[in-house]
C-alpha cells in the first residue's frame, strides 16, 4: 500500500512538470480561428477596401460584440454586372461559429463604418459613410442607424460630403461627442481633402469644416482624435500624403478645434528618397510615401499616447511597408521609431490596430496589408498576392516583431482592414481582417479571425505547476508521517 501511494505521488510530481511543456504550453504564432466568405463568393464581387471599413462594438446593448463591415457588392448576371450595392453587414462570433445577423443593402457603396452613442441617449448609432444612387444621380451620403437585434432603422442622414475615415470624440470637452470625418473634396479645378466636425442631437449637422489644402494635404486617408499629451486640449490627427502622387510625402498634421475654428499645430512630412516613385502591380503610379492609417495609444506606459502610422514608402527598388511611431509634446511631432520591411516587390500596410492582443497588459501594434510581386496584376504566372498580419510589441524604446503570418487563397489576398476586440467575450482579444480575395476576376472579403496565445496562459501554467508541486509535497509528507506512525504502532504491538 505504501509503495503504491508513493508511486502515485511521484507520478503527480512528474505530471506537474509537464503542465508547462504540455497542455498549457503554446506556440507564440498567430492562430487562425475562423474564416467567413460572403454570400456572392464565386458568383459576384464584394470588396471591403480602405482602412476604415470594419468596426467592432456592441451595437444593440445585449452584451455581445458585433462585427460591422461595409464595402461594395455586385453580382454577375449572364456575364453582366448588376448595379453596385452598399452591403452593411452585422456579424457575431461565439468562439466557434461566425453568424450573419443582418445583411442590408442599398444602391451605392460604403467607404467607412463606425459605431458610438453620439447623443448620449443610451443607444448606439451605427455610422456609415459612402454613396447613395437614385434614378438620376449618385451622391455622397453619411447615415446614422439604430439596430435592436431585430430591425435596422435609419435615424439621420446628410448628403453631399465625401467621407473616407471617421472617428468619434468629445473634441471641445463639453461632455457631448463629436463625429470627425475626412474625405476628398473638389475645390474649383483641384482635388484636395476636407476635415469636417459633426454633431448629432436631434439632427445630424455640420459644426465646422476646413479644406486641408491650407496644410498642403493632397489626400487624407485617416483621422483620429484624443488628448495625446494630457494637457486638456484634444488633438485631431489627419494622416495621408502631401504633394503630387508621383512625389508623395507621408504626412501627419495635428489640429486643435477651439473657439469654433480649426488651428494647425503641427505638420510633418517624410520620404526615404526624393523625386522618385514606385508602380502599382498593375503598372500605374503607386506613389513615393503614403500613410494609410493612423491611431494613438500609450505604448510605453508613460501616461502619454504615441501616434502610430501605417503605410508604405519607396526605396528606389521596392515599395516597402512602413510603420512610424511619433510623440507629441504639445508643440512638436518627433519620430521615436520607424520600421520598414519588404517581402517582395510591394509590401504595404493598409491598416493598424492598437490593443493588448497577447494578454500581457501592454498595448501591441498590429498591422494588416498585402505582399505582391511586380506586375502580378497582369501576370498569371507571378507569385500570388498575399495577405499579411503582423503583431509588434514595445521593448526598450522601440517596436519588436512578436509574430507574423502570411496567407494566400484563390488568386491573391489584400487584407485592407483590421480591428482588434474581445469578440466572443471570453477575455482574450481577437484580431479580425477583411479585404479582397481575387477569384477569377471576382472578389471576396474573406473575413478572418485570428488570435495570439495569451500571456496569462503561462501565468496559469505556473500556478498549476506550483499547486501540483505543493500537492505532491503534501502527499509525500502525509505518506512519511503515516509511515512513521505505522512503524511506532508495529513496535508497540510486536
Amino acid at each position: 500500500m505504501l509503495k503504491s501511494l508513493f508511486t502515485v505521488s511521484i507520478v503527480l510530481f512528474l505530471f506537474s512538470g509537464t503542465v508547462i511543456s504540455g497542455a498549457y504550453a503554446q506556440d507564440q504564432g498567430i492562430v487562425l480561428r475562423a474564416q467567413q466568405p460572403w454570400e456572392n463568393y464565386g458568383v459576384g464581387t464584394t470588396c471591403i477596401s480602405g482602412s476604415s471599413n470594419l468596426f467592432i462594438a456592441d451595437d444593440d446593448g445585449d452584451g455581445v460584440a458585433e462585427i460591422l463591415t461595409g464595402g461594395f457588392m455586385y453580382n454577375l448576371v449572364e456575364g453582366s454586372r448588376s448595379p453596385a450595392q452598399a452591403p452593411l453587414m452585422i456579424w457575431n462570433w461565439n468562439g466557434q461559429e461566425v453568424t450573419l445577423e443582418l445583411s442590408y443593402k442599398w444602391p451605392g457603396n460604403i467607404r467607412a463604418v463606425y459605431a458610438s452613442d453620439l447623443n448620449g441617449d443610451g443607444k448606439t448609432e451605427i455610422i456609415t459613410a459612402g454613396t447613395y444612387r437614385n434614378e438620376t444621380d449618385t451622391y455622397n451620403s453619411l447615415r446614422l442607424w439604430h439596430w435592436n437585434n431585430q430591425e435596422l432603422s435609419l435615424v439621420a442622414n446628410h448628403e453631399g460630403v465625401a467621407v473616407t475615415s471617421l472617428h468619434v470624440f468629445d473634441v471641445d470637452g463639453d461632455g457631448v461627442l463629436e463625429l470627425i470625418s475626412v474625405g476628398r473634396h473638389q475645390k474649383e479645378s483641384a482635388i484636395t481633402s476636407r476635415l469636417t466636425l459633426w454633431r448629432y442631437t436631434d439632427n445630424l449637422e455640420v459644426i465646422d469644416s476646413l479644406d486641408l489644402d491650407s496644410a498642403n494635404v493632397t489626400n487624407a486617408n485617416s483621422v483620429f482624435a484624443d488628448n495625446l499629451d494630457n494637457n486638456g486640449q484634444v488633438e485631431i490627427v489627419v494622416a495621408g500624403y502631401s504633394d503630387a502622387l508621383n512625389n508623395s510625402k507621408g504626412q501627419v498634421s495635428i489640429w486643435h478645434w477651439k473657439d469654433n475654428s480649426f488651428t494647425l499645430k503641427a505638420n510633418k512630412q517624410w520620404q526615404i528618397i526624393e523625386d522618385s516613385y514606385g508602380l502599382t502591380i498593375a503598372g500605374g503610379v503607386q506613389g513615393n510615401t503614403i500613410v494609410n492609417n493612423v491611431k494613438a495609444a500609450d505604448l510605453n506606459g508613460d501616461g502619454q499616447k504615441e501616434l502610430v502610422t501605417g503605410g508604405f514608402s519607396w526605396d528606389k527598388e521596392r515599395v516597402v511597408a512602413q510603420i512610424k511611431v511619433l510623440s507629441w509634446d504639445g508643440s512638436d511631432l518627433t519620430q521615436i521609431d520607424s520600421k520598414e520591411w519588404s517581402d517582395d516587390y510591394l509590401t504595404e500596410v493598409k491598416c493598424i490596430s492598437l490593443s493588448d492582443v497577447d494578454g500581457d497588459g501592454k498595448i501591441n501594434v498590429a498591422s494588416s496589408g498585402t505582399i505582391a510581386a511586380a506586375g502580378s496584376f497582369n501576370n498569371a504566372s507571378a507569385v500570388s498576392d498575399r495577405g499579411q498580419l503582423r503583431v509588434w510589441e514595445w521593448t526598450d524604446g522601440g517596436l519588436d516583431l512578436l509574430s507574423s503570418v502570411e496567407w494566400s487563397i484563390d488568386d491573391g489576398v489584400c487584407a485592407w482592414n483590421l480591428a482588434a476586440f474581445d469578440v466572443d467575450g471570453t477575455g482574450g482579444v481577437e484580431m479580425v481582417t477583411v479585404g479582397c480575395v481575387g477569384n477569377e476576376g471576382l472578389c471576396d472579403p474573406n473575413m478572418r479571425l485570428w488570435s495570439l496565445p495569451q500571456a496569462n496562459n503561462s501565468t496559469n501554467a505556473t500556478v498549476y505547476l506550483a499547486v501540483a508541486v505543493l500537492a505532491a509535497a503534501v502527499l509525500l509528507g502525509v505518506l512519511l508521517a503515516w509511515r512513521k506512525t505505522s512503524t511506532k504502532r508495529s513496535l508497540v504491538f510486536s
